[in-house]
Order: C-alpha cells, then structure tokens, then sequence
C-alpha cells in the first residue's frame, strides 16, 4: 500500500523575493565546482545556500556547512522570506523542455508519501504495491543528505518517482487544475519552464489519496534522499511528521518522460592494453570501426531500435568502434544468479562483461567512481557537450570512453518488479526536478 497525503508546503513569498527564478535551483547533486557559487550568487536567498552550503577551514561540531544551513532556513522564515501554505495541497508540476530536437512537456505532482522500507516480495494478495528502488547507491553521499537533515529537520530536494496509471485518473485531476494560472512560473537557464499549480479542493485531494494507494511507486531519481528519509525517521519515532517524505509523483505513461543515457569514462588503470581489449571484445561483440562518431552513433541507434544490445568505444586511435553483442545467453554465465530481465539489460552486459570481466573494475573498484571524477570510471551525462568532451578526455589522459543507448521506462519497471538493483547511473532522467518550489518541514 502506498499512502501519499497533501502537506502545507513552506514557499518564497513572492511580495519579498520577486524573481522566483533565482531562488530555486537544480538538485544538490549535480552543482559542482563553480557552479555552486555562481548560483548562490544569483541571489542571497537562493536555495543553494542551504543545499549546497560550502564547507569551511575553520568548520567546527557546532559551527558547519549544515549548521549554517538551519539558521539560513531559520532566519528567511523569521523574516517572511518563506511563508506556510494555509490549506493542506498537492502541487502539480510541469516541466515543458526540449530533448533531441523534440518539445516535451512532463507533468506529475508533489505530495508527501508514508515511508515504508522497499518492498521485498509480491504482497500475498498477488497485487503489487510499494516503493521500489531501481539503483545501487554509495553510502558517502547519504551521510552527507542525513547531515542537512538532522540540521534542518526539513525536506528541500525533491524525490523523483513514477508510478503506473495507464487509465489517467489521477492526471485527470491534476489536468483539471493546470487549467487555472500556476502559482509559479520560471524559466531556468537551460531553458526548462518549470510550472507550480495548486491543487487544495478537498474532494480532489481525498481522490488522488485513494487512487494512489493501491500502486507502487519507483525511485527514479533519489534513492540516497529516500534512504536518508528512512533513516532519520528511526532516529526520531515519536516525530509523526518524519514518517512522511516529500515527493514528486509521475505516471509511467505520461509522454515526457524521457530517459537519456550516461556513459562510463575509463581511466587510472594500470594494465590497460588497447588492443588486448579489442581482442577480448570480438569473443562476444562484432566490431564496425568509423572515422566519425556520428557513423558510430547512427549504428548504436540502429540497433538500439532493432532491439540489440550496442555500445560505442572510443579508446585515443582515431577510431569510433560501434560494438554489437552477438548473443545474449553469455550473460547467463557472467550474471547466474540474476533475472533475465536484469540480465539483458545494456548496462549490466558493459558493467559485468566488459568493465569487471575484461578490465577488472568490479564493484569494489566502481564505489571509487563518481560523477565528480576520480576512480577508475567517470559517470557522464549523454546531454551538451558530454560526448566531445569525453573524446578530449580520452585524447589527453583517460584511456577510453563506452558510449551508452539509453534504458528504456518499462525495463526499470520490470527490474524493479524482481527487487533488483541496476548499476549505479543506469538511468537519467531529463529534465531533472529542480530544488526549491516546495519545502516540508519537520518540525515548527
């Protein structure tokens, strides 16, 4: 059972901070580096002040990155600069963005979920319900989310979720209210709309309650908030406001959903042999080599939509290498003990028959890899420049890039379904749900 409830949601009072647009800002985990200054410095109230609060030499026990973060919250409260909704809402929100030359728009809402641990076996009843986790998560980065947590003892970032209603009867609800003004209404510097409506009519609220609850719900994007969400909760059994976490909910059907790959940047390796892994690669794949590497991504496409298993290969010899897996039973014996469906995923052929069987990163070795650089396998986001980029890294001092087709909806669902886990970065969803539109607070 999945009880998802309306909350009365802190937001910027928009008579004191005029620009909503500077004040939200996209998820904690992907501002790095620089970016976390300059968008701070889009304004003294932005919401990267809490969630990305920069660490000091001088940081001490009682006087930190997370301590700063609660007064900040404390202070803009005091001062009006964040104001409690009235009445108890969902809020709808929509995202109109562009992908692959393609308009799209995403809609889904926000509410709070009862937390409950993941689902490890098809309830009796034969009728599956229950959150569900798609992805292996590394346990620094939960620390860090906890942190904040026990400091502010609120919820800023959302947790991206999807759920199945191929009939429409909560969009229909959520339609109906998207067709007053939005409460808010920003663009963001890589061009996404990010609208905010508010859905408080009390009937409409107790029917998106009652049809949520008999589904199940998967951890797109989040599962480090989702595990931190379930640890502070124990931590804090008299608090009935940390049973709850704030959520964004979309249907699997809804048409913007788009997933895009990530692709694996290979580096530090001490044995790395160029042509030993070509030899090793043509036991299992064919090989079609290209001058360009858009010849190499058209073959990728290609096979991707005849529904074989394709990967790119770029290793600093001039060469785009499309790599096509001949037959997929050899998963059987690099993966016995997992599902079919885990089994044929792409992520799972490159991670356990190329990265672990053939170059020795296995998973051990993959924890030392982030999205930030260093370890042996750099995550990299198939959008902007992520492609030419990597080709340079590879051309000056990393020793190879594997370029991915993305995972597809329903073999996230399927996966999900068996209680298995995808490597981490198996998916990315675009565009990502941004930071600030609502906040829950635990605690007055």
């Amino acid at each position: 059972m999945v009880r998802v409830v309306p909350f009365r949601a802190y937001r910027y009072n928009q008579e004191k901070v005029k620009d909503i647009s500077k004040t939200v800002a996209p998820p904690y985990d992907i501002i790095k580096g620089a970016k976390v200054q300059e968008i701070q410095s889009m304004s003294p109230y932005n919401i990267a002040w809490i969630t990305k609060n920069i660490p000091q030499d001088d940081d001490t026990e009682d006087n930190n990155q997370y301590t700063r973060a609660n007064d900040l919250l404390t202070k803009w409260i005091d001062e009006g600069v964040l104001v409690q909704d009235e009445r108890e809402s969902f809020y709808v929100y929509g995202q109109d963005f562009e992908v692959l030359g393609k308009q799209l728009f995403r809609f889904g809402f926000i509410g709070l979920i009862e937390l409950e641990e993941f689902a490890t076996e098809t309830p009796k009843s034969g009728k599956f319900a229950g959150v569900l986790q798609h992805e292996e998560t590394l346990p620094k980065d939960i620390i860090d989310r906890l942190s904040l947590c026990r400091a502010t003892m609120a919820n800023f970032g959302q947790i991206f979720v999807i759920y199945p209603d191929h009939e429409g009867g909560v969009d229909a609800i959520l339609e109906k209210s998207m067709k007053n003004e939005p409460i808010i209404d920003v663009t963001d510097y890589e061009n996404v709309r990010h609208r905010i409506w508010k859905v408080d009519d009390k009937e409409d609220i107790a029917e998106i309650t009652r049809l949520m609850k008999d589904k199940y719900v998967i951890i797109a994007d989040g599962h480090h908030r989702y595990k931190t969400a379930l640890q502070l909760a124990k931590e804090n059994p008299d608090l009935e406001s940390a049973k709850y976490r704030m959520l964004t909910f979309v249907n699997i059907s809804n048409p913007g959903l788009v997933v895009l790959p990530t692709h694996r940047l290979i580096q530090n390796l001490d044995d790395f042999n160029k042509e030993r892994l070509i030899k090793d690669l043509e036991k299992y794949f064919d090989i079609n080599r290209f001058d360009q590497k858009e010849q190499m991504f058209e073959l990728m496409e290609k096979q991707f939509q005849d529904g074989k298993h394709a990967f790119g290969l770029f290793m600093n010899d001039g060469i785009f290498y499309a790599l096509t897996l001949r037959d997929a039973s050899v998963m059987k014996e690099v993966m016995p003990n997992s599902s079919e469906q885990l089994r044929n995923l792409d992520v799972s052929i490159l991670h356990a028959l190329i990265l672990d069987k053939m170059l020795g990163i296995d998973k051990e070795k993959l924890k030392q890899g982030t999205m930030k650089g260093g370890g042996y396998v750099v995550y990299l986001k198939g959008i902007g420049d992520a492609v030419d980029g990597s080709i340079a890294a590879v051309r000056e001092d990393a020793q190879a890039v594997f370029f991915m087709n993305p995972t597809k909806v329903e073999e996230v669902e399927a996966v999900s379904k068996n209680f298995e886990v995808m490597p981490q970065k198996s998916t990315f969803f675009q565009p990502k749900v941004w930071t600030g539109f609502t906040i829950y607070k635990l605690r007055d």
